[in-house]
């Protein structure tokens, strides 16, 4: 057979390929789903009380893209009229209905095969976040926060307090596979992680609970949080801080005792000495929030803290005095 004939079945192969994988994507293009799955998701999220929004939908050769994604927690259920609003992306309520939502650039989904799970990238508050979970067995799930921007994203809006700082942090978890297809975390076991920088709460409004354990809604100063570093390790449920400890030019915190993890995050229980001291400067312009913290005992072996005992919920927490 000559050379030339060999060139030329060459460029043949070359030529069928490059057309069935031109074919195959654009077929992907104009059969993906995109209905179904902006469904799915909106009504899941809602589901959970939360309302989501979707800008775009694209499928990828490993999986799908969302881009400006808004996420909020609206101030009452939502209707199903609102839900079908959701999907459609026509005639969407304001903030007044859906509430202040997170801005997300990005989320991109794909499965994976070693382990087989899925694996999720979000782009959001100046920086990324990973979430890979593994269904083999165990439910396995990794997450990581790297460089957030606290102040980015409309997040300072949805949480009602103006906040700034980095956020940095990563979630190790092994959740032991049961009957109920839910994750139960009240068994889990593994690690989290926190390493955060120039945290600072410029203003805003917040419920803090104080003394009896009842929340008092104040308005806050500003206030140098600074770095925020923690370890938590789980076994079967049971959190063990490490250590976890908040120190700023304002406010010195140190907290120790256990998390105790729900079938739900939010049902958690935190049960923690924390030792806090504030700066005096930052005392004497602090008002109402410094008053709250001086009713707190000081601490027997450093009288320079205030002795505290975080309890409750998660969504409930009491702050009480220490005896």
């Amino acid at each position: 057979m000559s050379s030339d004939s060999k060139s030329a079945r060459w460029k043949v192969v070359v030529g069928y390929g490059a057309f069935a994988l031109v074919a195959f994507i654009l077929c992907l293009l104009f059969t993906f789903p995109y209905d179904t799955v902006r469904t799915r998701i909106v009504s899941e999220a809602g589901q959970a009380g939360l309302a989501v929004r979707i800008g775009s939908l694209r499928p990828g050769l490993s999986g799908i893209t969302a881009t400006n994604v808004r996420v909020s927690k609206p101030p009452q259920p939502l209707s199903a009229e609102t839900l079908a609003k959701l999907v459609s992306g026509e005639g969407l309520p304001g903030a007044a209905e859906l509430g202040e939502a997170v801005l997300i650039d990005s989320v991109a989904v794909r499965p994976t095969l070693f382990p087989p799970g899925l694996a999720v990238r979000a782009s959001a508050l100046g920086g990324t976040a990973t979430v890979d979970v593994g269904w083999m067995g165990d439910t396995k799930v990794r997450a990581e926060m790297d460089k957030l921007r606290v102040s980015s994203g409309n997040l300072p809006a949805f949480l009602g307090v103006d906040v700034d700082g980095e956020l940095n942090g990563a979630l190790r978890l092994t959740v032991p596979k049961g009957k109920s297809p839910e994750l139960d975390l009240s068994l889990a076991n593994g690690e989290l992680s926190l390493d955060s920088q120039g945290l600072i709460i410029k203003g805003g409004k917040a419920s803090i609970p104080m003394g009896g354990g009842n929340a008092m809604a104040m308005d806050l100063p500003q206030v140098a949080l600074g770095a925020l570093v923690g370890r938590i390790n789980f076994e079967k449920g049971m959190g063990t801080v490490q250590e976890l400890k908040l120190k700023g030019e304002d406010v010195e915190a140190l907290a120790t005792g256990t998390l105790k993890l729900g079938k739900r995050l939010e049902y958690s229980e935190p049960a923690m000495d924390v030792n806090l001291r504030l700066d005096p400067e930052a005392q004497k312009r602090l008002g109402l929030l410094a008053a709250g913290i001086t009713i707190f005992p000081p601490d027997k072996k450093d009288p320079s803290f205030r002795a505290a005992k975080l309890g409750g919920f998660l969504n409930r927490p009491t702050f009480l005095p220490r005896r």
